[in-house]
């Protein structure tokens, strides 16, 4: 496809463009997303009690491997931005994804936790390499202004990620053993997900696309610019909230439910319900009126988190706001999967976007990888109603950020 006919393509609305689901490469990123986000983070909680048992080193050591796996991935994403700018994206993510899923196959061998902690830090090193925020990067330089329509592809297969990965290691683990089970993902990641990635992501001259060219400047004369905006931090800091809310709740699902007097069958059947509604939330942004700016449908998502936590505070009173809660949440973190990678284009500009993207990533990231323990410190100290106080404030300083975002970008204009 020409650049010209790619031009006329371009809609500044959010509805979806058809010829979109006609693209063989859109979908083989979508589908080499959807196992690389199974085998690289989804594979560590479906095993995790499993590996409790076999390896007899606890659960609290066993989830550090996979914080500091975030960790490590949210400080090698500025370096992965980098890569991308000056046109890898191809060899990068096709290699992260081989890398990874030879990693992952040395699971069933070790019997040391450094070693757990070793494969794990590499892993890290790998998910930054190949999940949403290269891969978005490679599409915004390829796409444009028009990158929306096929991040919202990829985002609605790959959504099925945790859907995917959950029952098929459990099953393949009741029947074979959990070592089968990551080896069979080691497999689906290595042999499927990083020829689809080669073949995805194109040529070199394919992507420098309509986003950019190539670049060869220092990593500070790209970063220094976008660093000393306001809007900059704005979005860092909105982005951080998001991911914090999300990791919070999300780690503790099951407990966070219970909590409010549900039984442990419909709070498993409520948590099996997030990816889905993340899904459906995704689908949603088809339906908005594409003259609405989607810096202001991200502002309407934050608040969908803040009637999350409050619905889950009432679900005590009624099963309804429990589904209510499931909905909310899901379909707010959903629709901000989309919007964190075209904001952040449309923002903060094209220009060096793999940088750009991984520096806004940073917090967004640690969000994620924090969570869990910020989550488990204040439900020690006060309980679970506290949790959900805090990730309604974070809700509302996402919201804030937004806001600031919107009214800053328009006096620019």
């Amino acid at each position: 496809m020409s650049d010209s006919s790619q031009r006329s393509r371009v809609q500044e609305g959010i509805l979806i463009d058809r010829s979109v689901w006609k693209t063989p490469r859109i979908w083989c990123l979508a589908v080499a997303e959807t196992l690389a986000w199974a085998g690289l983070l989804y594979l560590f909680p479906a095993l995790l009690l499993r590996w409790e048992v076999d390896f007899e080193w606890g659960r609290a050591a066993l989830s550090g491997a996979l914080t500091s796996a975030l960790v490590i991935a949210a400080v090698t994403g500025v370096f992965v931005g980098r890569l991308i700018d000056r046109g890898h994206g191809r060899v990068l993510m096709s290699a992260s994804a081989l890398a990874g899923a030879g990693l992952i196959a040395v699971l069933p061998v070790i019997d040391r936790l450094w070693q757990f902690y070793l494969i794990w830090s590499l892993v890290g090193v790998m998910m930054a390499g190949c999940l949403y925020e290269p891969c978005f990067a490679v599409v915004t330089r390829q796409f444009g202004s028009a990158a929306k329509q096929p991040i919202i592809l990829i985002t609605l297969v790959a959504g099925f990620a945790g859907t995917l990965c959950f029952p098929l290691a459990t099953s393949i683990a009741d029947a074979w053993g959990w070592r089968t089970s990551v080896w069979v993902f080691s497999f689906l990641v290595g042999g499927i997900a990083a020829p689809l990635f080669w073949f995805g992501v194109g040529s070199r001259a394919l992507e420098s696309g309509l986003g950019g060219r190539r670049v060869s400047v220092g990593f500070m004369q790209a970063a220094r610019p976008v660093l000393s905006r306001p809007i900059f931090w704005l979005l860092a800091i909105g982005f951080g909230a998001l991911s914090l809310n999300h990791g919070m709740i999300i780690s503790h699902a099951l407990p966070l439910i219970e909590s409010r007097g549900i039984s442990p069958g419909v709070a498993v059947l409520a948590a099996s319900l997030f990816g889905v509604a993340q899904v459906i939330g995704r689908l949603c942004l088809l339906g908005f009126n594409p003259r609405m700016s989607l810096v202001s449908v991200c502002g309407w998502a934050f608040v969908a988190l803040c009637l999350a936590s409050v619905s889950l505070v009432a679900a005590s009173t009624a099963l309804i706001f429990l589904f209510l809660f499931v909905g909310l949440q899901g379909g707010g973190v959903g629709v901000q999967t989309i919007a964190k990678p075209v904001v952040t284009a449309e923002v903060l500009g094209r220009t060096h976007f793999g940088t750009i993207s991984a520096l806004v990533s940073f917090a967004y990231i640690l969000g994620w990888a924090f969570g869990p323990s910020v989550a488990g410190i204040i439900w020690a100290l006060s309980g679970y109603t506290a949790v959900l106080k805090v990730t309604f404030g974070l809700g509302l300083l996402g919201l804030l950020c937004v806001r600031l975002t919107l009214y800053l970008s328009r006096r620019q204009a």
